[in-house]
């Protein structure tokens, strides 16, 4: 790729590169093949995609024993553990300029978690290190199943609920793109410490874990986008759970603790809690947990009791992932002289600061598509007020249906990130600490993006389609589940099409206007 036929515009926080949207044939094309989509090939086809089949990745009693050791997860902690802590140490003892500590974090691990979400489940929580110094500061021990120093408080009902996470997640996005926290290797550092801390804390002074369940957003973000993952823990034998009066996995015994986010696995029918620890491994006296590959979606249309914070959790992650791709179009903030913007003209217009202009933007943004749902909600009760089936039924049934749009989109803003920037790592690695090291030879080297324009743009197009694909489906699904008539299904199941329609082709849009990249940094 060419870089030097690209707009460049120097900033205080460097130099800006401008890269090209998706070409207008293509955006068009996309846009014709989301109303395809949506109207015939799944109405035919797709409601059959989510199969039902399973295939143990624990098939063996010799598998299962392994598992069931005690140092099984803190082997997987241990590494990722040093690692975070020679990041943190980056950040706040290196050089400020040339650190490693935000491009590793913000363009290779943040943008990196959501593909790994995506193919292995909640895989972050098992290899948490703020957890492993969570369980090290409250068990005092990775080898053995010991009292404990936890003073088991039980969370206040008002927070047992995934809304502290959801208002952390909100916090963080301004932080990441108001405050410009993802440009700062010490703030990175001392954010990161400051989640370890949380983690700690909360570890000694409530049950279980508390932390991970209520007030982590990567785990709670993690633990949503999950759901779509192809990985999940599940009984063997349900029938082994149903005679079970013990409930281990719940509550723990001598052998192992009690689920750190209070699940039953005998009842457990999605994944967005799961953290993959393997508790329940250790603890049930029987061979019955075991970990399986499953259809890729599978949990979004099997939830048999929607929360009403998990639907708020899946619309804002849908509006925060929408807002990350919006924030960083010259629409949003144009470098190129004598333009104007977003950002400027509400400066200009409410008299405030830039950060101001970027808060109120950002929570006007937000409000966009989670409106946009809720009238469609509403069209939809409408139509079907005669069942009997309310208003907030509807809401938090739909809700799943918009999880695949809101992680596909994701999915593909974070292909740019990756494929354009992830080569800044490779110099990085040789001198993390920008004090002229080269450990590895390669601190000097210049490196191209790893796929150019073209590939990139269809990878984005390709991973839109397909979040859009899973949504219909899932939809259709949801309705069938909530109606048993068919004209009634399909009567609810209308407005939330033409809002999965219309979200999939702003996606598409944001992916056809030009792009803002911080060249080296996110």
């Amino acid at each position: 790729m060419d870089h030097s036929k690209m707009a460049h515009y120097m900033t205080e926080d460097g130099v800006v590169m401008v890269m090209s949207g998706i070409p207008g044939w293509m955006f068009g094309l996309a846009v014709s093949l989301v109303i395809v989509l949506s109207f015939v090939v799944t109405e035919r086809r797709g409601v059959r995609a989510l199969s039902g089949r399973t295939w143990s990745l624990t098939p063996t009693p010799a598998i299962h024993r392994l598992v069931r050791k005690r140092w099984f997860q803190f082997a997987f902690q241990a590494p990722v553990l040093l690692i975070f802590l020679f990041v943190c140490y980056a950040g706040l003892f290196g050089n400020y300029a040339r650190n490693i500590t935000p491009v590793i974090v913000w363009t290779i691990w943040w943008a990196g978690l959501i593909f790994a979400v995506a193919m292995f489940g909640n895989l972050w929580c098992f290899m948490c290190p703020w957890d492993a110094l969570a369980n090290l500061a409250s068990r005092l021990s990775f080898w053995k199943r010991t009292p404990g120093l936890s003073l088991g408080w039980s969370v206040p009902p008002a927070l047992a609920n995934l809304y502290p996470a959801l208002a952390l997640f909100v916090g963080m996005t301004w932080l990441e793109l108001g405050w410009g926290i993802t440009n700062n290797p010490r703030q990175t550092a001392i954010f990161g410490l400051a989640m370890a801390a949380a983690a700690v804390v909360m570890a000694l002074l409530f049950e279980k874990k508390a932390f991970c369940a209520h007030v982590c957003l990567v785990g709670r973000v993690s633990g949503m986008y999950s759901n779509f993952s192809p990985v999940e823990i599940r009984p063997r034998d349900t029938r082994v759970c149903g005679v079970c009066t013990t409930r281990d996995c719940l509550n723990g015994n001598d052998r192992g603790y009690a689920c750190p986010t209070g699940l039953d696995l005998g009842t457990l029918d999605v994944n967005t809690n799961c953290t993959l620890c393997t508790e329940c491994f250790k603890s049930c006296p029987t061979f019955v947990p075991h970990v399986r590959l499953r259809a890729p979606g599978a949990d979004l249309s099997r939830r048999k009791q929607p929360r009403r914070d998990e639907a708020w959790f899946a619309l804002v992650l849908l509006a925060l992932t929408g807002f990350h791709g919006l924030s960083m179009t010259p629409l949003w903030q144009n470098f190129a002289p004598g333009t104007t913007d977003i950002v400027a003209t509400l400066q200009t217009a409410l008299g405030v600061s830039e950060l101001g202009a970027f808060t109120v933007g950002m929570a006007a943004v937000m409000v966009l598509p989670v409106l946009a749902y809720a009238v469609s909600i509403g069209a939809a009760w409408a139509w079907v007020r005669d069942t009997g089936v309310g208003f907030w039924a509807l809401f938090d049934a739909y809700a799943w249906s918009v999880l695949p749009v809101a992680l596909f989109y994701h999915l593909a803003h974070n292909a740019m990130h990756l494929f354009m920037e992830g080569q800044d790592i490779v110099p990085l690695l040789s001198d993390p600490l920008g004090r002229g090291s080269d450990w590895f030879g390669t601190a000097s080297w210049h490196l191209d993006p790893l796929l150019g324009e073209g590939p990139v743009w269809a990878i984005q197009v390709l991973l839109i389609l397909v979040g859009h694909v899973f949504g219909v489906v899932v939809a259709h699904r949801i309705s069938r589940r909530l109606f048993s008539d068919k004209w009634a299904a399909t009567r609810s199941l209308i407005p939330t099409l033409v809002m999965m329609v219309l979200l999939s082709v702003a996606g598409l849009w944001l992916m056809h206007l030009d792009m803002n990249m911080r060249m080296g940094r996110m």
